[in-house]
């Protein structure tokens, strides 16, 4: 059964199904920050060292596969209807909605294409800059306005692999997160001395630091309450799991497109 197959003149791996067996994986960063990201955006990212400097968390092996992960999720905000630009976590029906994938090098591009939208994640890590860059093009590709929701998400991790798998309810008790001038802040006070943060290239219209009141309770990264709802619940926390979620609202004419980076 085919699932993808190499551009060579692109130099890229291309994912048509995204519906694979095990996760196809890529690796973003060439010096000390890095990435490791999978076909449906499942993934974590690490400076210098994956056991003791996690800045994102991943959980191996789990139930589902590739969670959590870099999402962007969007929403129809006339009927509710919602989908990320990666295939997972929202599953859409592979009948109903197309999804791209591009493994590069050095970085991963996700298309998505369902009612008439159109979006684009580019993730990447600048050569000399230790930071991830999402790239997010939204066009709309249908006859009439359209009005959308657009949230970003991404679950902190406790920084260490072994805190994280052994320690859990002494971290619970050991980070923070904060929001000020449209930047998600999340703290580890075991090391005061790393600074972790999510900004945009936009005023956000909410946001949430605080990963199960993003989620709600219940429920997974496929079917998070921010999302359904429309809009996150400004939650900020110390102590606790906590997530960098951005939301924005947009208006699209016929034809028009929207960029926003994170």
């Amino acid at each position: 059964m085919r699932y993808g197959y190499f551009d060579d003149a692109n130099r890229e791996y291309v994912i048509e199904r995204p519906d694979v067996p095990v996760s196809w994986t890529n690796y973003l960063g060439v010096r000390d920050l890095c990435t490791v990201i999978s076909h449906n955006a499942g993934g974590y990212t690490f400076y210098k060292s994956a056991e003791h400097n996690r800045l994102t968390r991943f959980r191996p092996n789990g139930v589902p596969l590739d969670r959590p992960g870099h999402y962007v999720y969007l929403r129809d905000d006339e009927n509710g209807d919602y989908w990320s630009a990666s295939w997972q976590p929202v599953g859409k029906d592979l009948e109903q909605a197309k999804y791209e994938v591009r493994h590069g090098l050095s970085y991963s591009r996700f298309k998505c294409e369902y009612e008439g939208i159109e979006a684009e994640q580019l993730l990447f890590i600048p050569v000399d800059e230790d930071v991830e860059l999402w790239d997010v093009v939204i066009r709309n590709r249908g006859d009439r306005e359209r009005k959308l929701s657009l949230f970003s998400y991404l679950e902190w991790s406790f920084q260490h692999v072994e805190i994280d798998n052994q320690n859990l309810q002494m971290s619970l008790y050991a980070s923070g997160s904060n929001y000020a001038d449209g930047i998600v802040e999340y703290d580890f006070f075991y090391e005061p001395w790393t600074y972790h943060f999510l900004a945009s290239s936009f005023e956000p219209d909410s946001f949430d630091c605080v990963r199960d009141t993003f989620l709600g309770p219940y429920r997974t990264e496929g079917d998070p309450i921010a999302v359904e709802r429309g809009e996150c619940a400004n939650s900020t926390e110390l102590g606790g799991n906590h997530c960098g979620s951005l939301h924005k609202r947009l208006t699209l004419k016929p034809g028009e497109e929207a960029r926003l980076v994170f």
